[in-house]
């Protein structure tokens, strides 16, 4: 990779671009590339860049043109290196013309069911079953579950404000089970000696399952949360709470879930089926 990376550089050199902005592109790509050292280039798709820009701006969230310059360089790479056009923004949001990839519920159950760590599949479960972030699940305290009052705690952010979302009872089990096996004891889910775990760890974990369910898609983890919020609609829910579950600061960002959902009007229930006439 590193060869590609010089070649970058020299089209750089050629291009109109200053001494400042050609070492702060470069060294955008190695990091790029140190995080995903582990997986092969066929392996890093669209979904994981756009992830993968998205905790940028998170972790950058004193510095967002830092984090929006990384996504510039990585674009600008794959479009001279790979004729490539991501159609993603720097920031690593969905172009208007550019829908998320989406699972089925039976591919998401396959996926669960390929996890045989515990700590794997209570990590994945619960993003699917509260259309989490990846983020939200990292950070994420043991003190955020009540499992009496069957609530989800996500605590507000510099960039977010907090929520609280329902327990699903099936994903009850599967936590229990996790949080017996192995104890945490600050974060819901962490590495080693208690740190944090790794969001690359996560991918990786994500790309097993997907390859062992033999599911054919370019999917990441926050393909889950894509496929959550497009069965929520397709099970009735209102947009307008599903915004609020999501998080969503804008209604135009959840209604772009409206395009993939496949609502049939038959499953639709009118409320004159409830009254007691």
């Amino acid at each position: 990779m590193t060869h590609l990376i010089e070649r970058f550089t020299e089209i750089l050199r050629k291009g109109k671009y200053n001494s400042q902005t050609i070492a702060a592109y470069r060294n955008a790509i190695f990091v790029f590339y140190n995080h995903f050292r582990d997986l092969p280039q066929s392996k890093i798709t669209e979904e994981l860049i756009a992830d993968y820009l998205k905790e940028l701006s998170e972790k950058k969230a004193g510095s967002v043109d830092a984090a929006i310059q990384s996504g510039k360089a990585i674009k600008l790479f794959y479009e001279t290196i790979f004729n490539r056009k991501l159609g993603i923004k720097a920031s690593g949001e969905s172009k208007e013309d550019s829908l998320p990839e989406i699972l089925t519920e039976k591919e998401i159950g396959k996926i669960i069911q390929a996890l045989d760590n515990q700590k794997h599949r209570a990590l994945l479960s619960i993003i699917y079953a509260a259309g989490l972030k990846l983020s939200d699940v990292l950070t994420m305290k043991v003190t955020d579950i009540d499992f009496n009052n069957r609530k989800i705690t996500i605590p507000p952010t510099k960039s977010e404000k907090g929520r609280e979302l329902m327990l699903p009872t099936k994903l009850v089990p599967i936590l229990h089970s996790y949080i017996e096996k192995y104890q945490p004891k600050d974060l819901l889910f962490a590495g080693d000696k208690g740190k944090p775990y790794s969001s690359r760890s996560v991918q990786l974990v994500f790309q097993h399952a997907i390859s062992k369910a033999k599911i054919q898609k370019e999917a990441s983890v926050h393909t889950l949360r894509h496929s959550y919020a497009v069965h929520c609609l397709e099970r009735g829910m209102d947009i307008h709470l599903l915004q609020e579950i999501l998080g969503h600061r804008y209604l135009q960002t959840t209604a772009i879930y409206n395009q993939i959902a496949q609502i049939e009007i038959v499953n639709v229930r009118s409320p004159f089926e409830d009254l007691e006439v």
